[in-house]
Parts: C-alpha cells; structure tokens; sequence
C-alpha cells in the first residue's frame, strides 16, 4: 500500500520513518513543503492553498491514504485536503493525541508546545479542557527553524528552549503539539531533571504513527519516494539524519505551492 505523508518541512519524516519501522513493507510517498517551512506563521487560507495542492501531487503519484504529518495543516486546513481527496483515508496529527488523553488519565498539569498557529487555533486546548484537564499552552516559533537548520544540539536551541519551557512552567505532561518536536525529547527531559521536575513527554507524531499502522493494510515493497518543494545541501543533510541513512530529496513544485 502506497501511503502519502506530507509536513511543512522535513519533521514529517520522523512519522514517517516510525510508519517505516512498525510496518516495514509500506510504501511511503513522502512530500516535504521545504519553500513555505514554518506553516507556523502563515495564514489558514494560504496552508489550505499549499494542502490543496500537495493531497493533489500525492493522489497523483498513487497514495491511497494521506498523512498529515504536521499539526499546524491538521488545525486548519483538514477541510481543504478533504476537498481533494477523494474517497481517501486521512490520518491529521491532533485526532490521535487527543483520542490518547481521553482514554487514560496522564498527569497534570498538561504543557502543549506548538507552532503559533496551532496554539492559537486552541484545538488543543479548548479539547483538553473540555476533558478536565489543567492546560498550559506556550507557542514555540523558533523550534522548527533551529531543527530544520539541523541544530538540534546547538546551543541556540538549549537556549531557546530552556525559555519555552520556562513559560511553560511545572507540568506533569507535556504534550509536543508538533511532529518536528521528538528529535528534542532527550533535551526536553534533560532539562526538566535539572529542575528536579520528572515530566511524561507524549509524541503527536508517535501516536499518529501507530493509528496508521493499525488502520490500514500496509503491505507494499519497502518503497520510499521523496519530494520537497525547495532544496539546499542542509535539507538533505538534515533529511538523512532524521531518517537514519543517506537520503536524495527530488524539487518538485505543485502549482499553488511554487
């Protein structure tokens, strides 16, 4: 099974190489909007222009599912890739986390950490209230950019967010609201046992992942076929370490998105 995956940037590809790892035959077609990278920081209606025309792209390379790796496409413009997409299944990035906080009680207070347009699209928040949870909602702009840069070990980023978490404050769980955040885990962690604070860290793009494996038939050849709307020797770099082996990313640009 041909199983379309697509994120601002090239974040997604951590969901999609846990898709790859639990499901190991799927085919996975990969599109990564490197030009507009971060969507955090555009507007609904221009996020719905670059969905439109990459469900379109990935329908037309044989996807029979989409993935909408990246939680700022899945607050707003989930309508916009339905409009396209036929009788396709689609996976967004939000239904599964908040399915996650509704099934088992996780500790409070709940930190989300998201792009500026995810936090204030409040759908985290508004949902996780809703099921009485003590919410603390922080947008982190400056995240995807370090990570995109590949500086994920620099100490800009532990600068960064050491003030994020800051704002934060003292949380039982924290929720990474973006699918780029998990390659900051270990840092995350780190710094929250500096303050002799133990926090449970929860992954949208770990629990996507899964409710793909378990949705659908994914069996295939192992294929792996990567676009981006832009390209650098950095992206590529980067790509190849979030992926775990050397990776060529092809320029491919629908025509919204160019």
């Amino acid at each position: 099974m041909k199983v379309g995956v697509f994120d601002s940037g090239l974040g997604g590809l951590l969901t999609a190489r846990r898709i790859r790892e639990l499901a190991p035959s799927v085919d996975i077609l990969y599109y990564g909007d490197t030009a507009h990278l971060p969507y955090g920081d555009k507007s609904p209606a221009q996020i719905e222009g670059y969905v439109r025309e990459i469900g379109c792209f990935l329908r037309e390379m044989g996807a029979q599912a989409l993935v909408v790796a990246c939680n700022t496409a899945s607050a707003v413009g989930l309508r916009a890739l339905s409009e396209v997409s036929g009788d396709l299944p689609i996976y967004d990035a939000i239904t599964p986390a908040l399915e996650a906080f509704s099934h088992r009680s996780y500790p409070e207070p709940v930190g989300v950490l998201g792009t500026y347009t995810t936090i204030r699209s409040g759908v985290y928040g508004r949902a996780l209230r809703e099921l009485g949870y003590e919410v603390r909602e922080v947008p982190a702009p400056l995240l995807v950019p370090l990570i995109e840069e590949g500086w994920t070990d620099h100490p800009a980023m532990r600068a960064v967010l050491e003030t994020y978490l800051g704002a934060v404050g003292p949380v039982g769980t924290l929720l990474l609201a973006c699918t780029h955040y998990p390659v900051l885990t270990d840092l995350i962690r780190d710094l929250y046992t500096q303050q002799g604070q133990k926090v449970e860290v929860v992954s949208t793009a770990e629990l996507l992942a899964r409710r793909v494996v378990e949705s659908l038939p994914l069996q295939g050849e192992g294929s792996l076929s990567l676009w981006v709307s832009d390209l650098s020797p950095r992206f590529e770099e980067v790509a190849s370490r979030f992926w775990g082996e050397p990776l060529r990313l092809e320029v491919v640009r629908p025509s919204v998105i160019s």
